[in-house]
């Protein structure tokens, strides 16, 4: 992961430091909604440089804040959907005024119907994740893979998670769930003083681009044996797969995903699980029927 502790730090066109418009409308981070503001342009310009917005596209931006990414982003797109929930943020931005293809929604990222979005043309996602619901945010945009690249940032720890390979310390299912539909580009690292308040964690920041082809489909089966195992990822997959289809089965699964039952659940590649997921199924349904 690149480090951006000593770039270039020219502002970017049409940057405004957070701090001049909280100070502006006597606003302070509300430790509620969990706001800290990035507040270095370098970051911030590392950030649009990722997303490389299209003319032709929307960029939807998950929290916009004071919103000075929205108006960094603006004359690379064609239109950004600037999400913010907290109202006094809101009503700041209305007050100051955003250029005229930025799109403020009032709403909470959380829950914010980004398919709406998505079926009105070639899209791309960014935002600074709040670190309580970055999960959350996470899920809902792999969930629905109709964007062009999503640009995020989040805790360092999370972002080693992401971007994480089998075999690692940090390989485990959110590293599966994300990389089964996406492959993932370390852009950089923002350290404390980046932001305002400065949080008490190092934050990074991940590129994320949907894949041509998945490298596997994240079902309810799929989600129910990689957690079943990463439950268990130090012990053999013997073990791991025995409270799925019993100690006795486990060999003979994994016979058939062509995986050996005496490795651990953390060795193992995507592909690994989507075809020890395949043999889970196959085997259900022999049972099922050897007692129909």
């Amino acid at each position: 992961m690149t480090s951006v502790e000593n770039p270039d730090r020219s502002p970017p066109e049409g940057w405004i430091d957070p701090r001049t418009v909280l100070s502006r409308h006597g606003l302070r981070p509300k430790d509620s909604f969990g706001q800290c503001f990035l507040i270095a342009p370098h970051v911030v310009k590392a950030i649009v440089g990722a997303v490389a917005a299209r003319s032709d596209e929307t960029v939807v931006e998950i929290g916009t804040g004071t919103g000075t990414l929205a108006r960094c982003l603006a004359p690379q797109a064609r239109r950004v959907v600037a999400i913010e929930r907290d109202r006094d943020l809101v009503h700041a931005l209305e007050a100051d005024g955003l250029p005229p293809n930025v799109e403020l929604r009032e709403a909470d990222a959380a829950a914010f119907d980004y398919g709406e979005v998505y079926a009105a043309g070639p899209t791309s996602v960014v935002g600074n994740l709040p670190y309580q619901i970055t999960g959350k945010l996470l899920r809902a945009l792999t969930e629905d893979l109709r964007w062009r690249c999503a640009v995020v940032m989040v805790q360092q720890e999370v972002a080693k998670r992401i971007a994480a390979s089998p075999g690692d310390d940090d390989w485990g299912a959110l590293s599966v769930f994300v990389q089964a539909g996406c492959a993932v580009e370390r852009v950089c690292t923002a350290s404390p003083g980046c932001f305002h308040p400065a949080p008490r964690v190092v934050s990074a920041v991940v590129r994320l681009v949907p894949r041509a082809v998945p490298l596997a489909v994240e079902d309810d089966a799929f989600r129910r044996v990689v957690h079943a195992l990463f439950a268990a990822r130090r012990k053999t997959l013997r073990n791991g797969l025995a409270p799925l289809v019993g100690r006795d089965r486990a060999a003979a699964v994994c016979e058939v995903a062509g995986v050996d039952p005496g490795v651990r659940p953390e060795t193992l590649a995507i592909v690994d699980l989507a075809r020890l997921t395949a043999a889970v199924q196959a085997q259900a349904r022999a049972q099922s029927q050897s007692q129909g």
